[in-house]
């Protein structure tokens, strides 16, 4: 118990000195990238729903880097432009530029925002990629929704055939569960943040 105690301790004060881009910077890598309007528009949605929470976690006592929270949210989607074009894993792809920019963290936050590992949805403590994770599925296109709405909409537009269906059934079971996690320390219910649709963060 006390290595564990003592591995939670380091990997906090670790996370506090994590290296990762300002918004300004950010938001230069998302024009070198050429990420389209709309990309754009969504990534700054996902950024105020991932620091709305981000906050609200801090304030209840949660460890989390807020500043490696926002540049996560702001470049989880970095890579769909090309891959949009191209083709490609664009979580996959955009961890590795991050990665090569010399961002490790922001690199993982990126790769897991579509699907969370096992042994982090499991583990009792809240990270970074999680709360991303969750923020961009509470954001259909540019506006902050349920997540009942949002997986309707993956559903209609990517439920193809039955797997594909299959395992937008499964990732919105995991959401939910990741969901039920996230809000658990908080007063702040899920409902709420659809107040957010009436702000938008300064860059």
């Amino acid at each position: 118990m006390a290595l564990e105690i003592s591995a939670a301790f380091w990997h906090d004060k670790i996370a506090m000195l994590e290296i990762c881009p300002s918004p300004s910077e950010c938001l230069k890598l998302m024009a070198q990238h050429q990420m389209l309007p709309n990309i754009r528009e969504h990534s700054l949605r996902v950024t105020g729903v991932a620091l709305r929470l981000g906050e609200a976690l801090v304030q209840s006592g949660v460890s989390l880097n807020l500043p490696l929270l926002e540049a996560g949210a702001l470049l989880h989607d970095i890579a769909k432009t090309s891959c949009l074009k191209n083709g490609g894993d664009h979580a996959q792809i955009g961890a590795e530029w991050l990665q090569n920019y010399g961002y490790p963290a922001v690199a993982e936050i990126i790769r897991q925002h579509v699907y969370l590992p096992d042994q982090v949805l499991e583990s009792p403590r809240i990270r970074e990629a999680e709360v991303v994770n969750y923020a961009d599925k509470r954001v259909m296109h540019t506006q902050v929704v349920s997540l009942k709405t949002r997986f309707a909409d993956l559903q209609a537009r990517y439920g193809r055939n039955a797997p594909a269906r299959q395992r937008i059934t499964a990732i919105k079971r995991r959401t939910v569960r990741l969901e039920d996690k996230i809000f658990a320390p908080l007063s702040l219910t899920p409902p709420d943040l659809l107040e957010l649709n009436d702000l938008r963060r300064a860059l």
